[in-house]
């Protein structure tokens, strides 16, 4: 059952402002207006349980069925007059997850990495984690409304998924929902009346942020990877390097993540408060949607700066359109997701809507297709993890030896949040995933960021570095 009350619209910024602090915090902002796909942000708070790797026993497959069986015990069905996500699990997974997915050997060689820089970049955490969630503050852009919903929840943990009798309730019947609604009411209320204030620049330290590649290194592992290219290995790799420095205890996370998405505000930007771990992303790029079975991906592919100059704007986005190079990029990855969606969706559904179109975000113009399917019946949402993930324009095609020559290549550093996904798998079924591109983390006392592109025969070194250089751009601004 969901209890909720529509309310006027209220900036998401100010509610996040008084609650930012609470562990568990997820906030999904679209934060920059992208017509359908940025039309809801949501905040979720005070997960119910949460699941995440604990050890490298701990098998994501298991989990799956675990996830599987919540969303069915308190299963709602999708209302269309209601935001797409009214309570589920919520959370990230992380690139490295794939190692459990697929076979992905542990590559230590250093030949390329700088180690006495590589020990100041944080190369750990959690390969997943989910919260169970049913607390939501959603607010639709489009209608100017603000939705408080909090939804009643039987079973949020099974103990042992082979025995469904086996079940721990979690003293459920002690939740006072009513209780919760209010709570939510009163953060509300706490925001509707206040302005969202600047940032002050001098309560952000700025941080001296280095790379574990060299511009040399990593001009040379590009040519490597061509190398991998002409030996007919992979038709295109997606290669990245990483940035990360040193902050303080009291790091200020949550104001660095508003300067963030004031400069560069993006339709998957995502804050999410996980105790130590604090994940600040700005990414443009869905990875899967799921409404009422049916499933879409918008792989991004291709870009190129944006000017000022609206003429010259212009012709950048045309250039890009037309460029053979990117489109091939593009194509590729276009090809690599319509395999794995064909895995999990009824045959003949799966499609190409869109190819190559141009979508323009703060700075950088990219070609961004749409492929689409409908779920089967015998499979669930989470089918989509084993089926999809990573996703395609992240690693390189085929996927699996570009992933085994991308954990050469880095140098066995591990992406972490980086190129895993950001979002939600909601009771309703319902499912929102960002690829975790323009991304920064915190972990204890250390930020990192990685930025990377695609490598093709055709590729330029050095312009290959270049572009790594503009996609961090608006990271490294909001660090300054």
């Amino acid at each position: 059952m969901l209890h909720y009350r529509v309310l006027p619209f209220v900036d998401p910024e100010l509610i996040f402002i008084n609650i930012s602090h609470l562990p568990g915090l997820i906030f999904l902002d679209s934060s920059q207006d992208h017509s359908h796909y940025g039309r809801y942000s949501f905040i979720m708070l005070n997960p119910l349980k949460k699941y995440l790797t604990l050890n490298d026993n701990q098998c994501i497959y298991d989990n799956l069925i675990k996830w599987q069986k919540i969303i069915e015990a308190n299963q709602t069905q999708y209302d269309e007059t209601l935001p797409p996500f009214t309570g589920g699990l919520a959370g990230y997974f992380s690139y490295d997850l794939s190692k459990q997915l697929e076979r992905i050997p542990d590559f230590k060689s250093v030949n390329f990495v700088d180690q006495d820089i590589n020990n100041y970049i944080p190369n750990h955490v959690n390969d997943y984690y989910l919260g169970v969630y049913n607390q939501v503050v959603a607010f639709d852009h489009q209608a100017q409304l603000c939705y408080l919903m909090v939804t009643e929840v039987p079973d949020y943990d099974y103990v042992d998924y082979k025995d469904n009798n086996h079940k721990n309730h979690n003293d459920h019947q002690h939740i006072d929902y009513l209780k919760q609604l209010e709570e939510l009411n009163n953060y509300y209320n706490q925001a509707k009346n206040n302005q969202v204030k600047p940032v002050q620049a001098d309560l952000i330290n700025s941080i001296n942020m280095k790379s574990n590649f060299s511009k040399q290194k990593y001009m040379a592992v590009v040519k490597q990877a061509q190398e991998y290219i002409l030996n007919g290995d992979v038709f295109e790799l997606n290669l990245s390097q990483r940035f990360g420095g040193k902050v303080s205890k009291n790091y200020p996370f949550d104001l660095l993540y508003r300067k963030l998405r004031k400069i560069n505000g993006a339709p998957f930007s995502a804050y999410l408060n996980l105790d130590e771990l604090k994940i600040m992303s700005a990414s443009p790029e869905r990875f899967l949607s799921i409404r009422g079975r049916h499933i879409e991906a918008r792989p991004i592919k291709g870009t190129c700066r944006r000017s000022d100059d609206p003429v010259q704007d212009h012709k950048l986005a045309d250039s890009l359109q037309r460029s053979a190079k990117d489109r091939a990029e593009n194509i590729m990855i276009v090809d690599l997701m319509r395999n794995d969606l064909a895995k999990i969706c009824a045959p003949k559904s799966v499609k190409v809507s869109q190819l190559c179109a141009v979508e323009s975000f703060t700075n950088i113009h990219h070609l961004v297709s749409v492929i689409e399917g409908d779920l089967k019946s015998e499979n669930s949402i989470f089918d989509i993890i084993p089926a999809c993930f990573p996703g395609g324009s992240i690693t390189g095609a085929p996927k699996v030896r570009a992933m085994q020559i991308i954990e050469e290549l880095e140098g066995g550093a591990q992406r972490g949040v980086y190129c895993g996904s950001i979002g939600y798998f909601g009771f309703n079924g319902n499912v929102d995933l960002s690829i975790a591109i323009r991304t920064l983390v915190g972990n204890n006392d250390e930020l990192s960021f990685n930025v990377g592109g695609a490598i093709t025969l055709c590729s330029d070194a050095e312009l290959e570095y270049d572009e790594t250089l503009l996609k961090g751009q608006k990271l490294i601004e909001a660090l300054l």
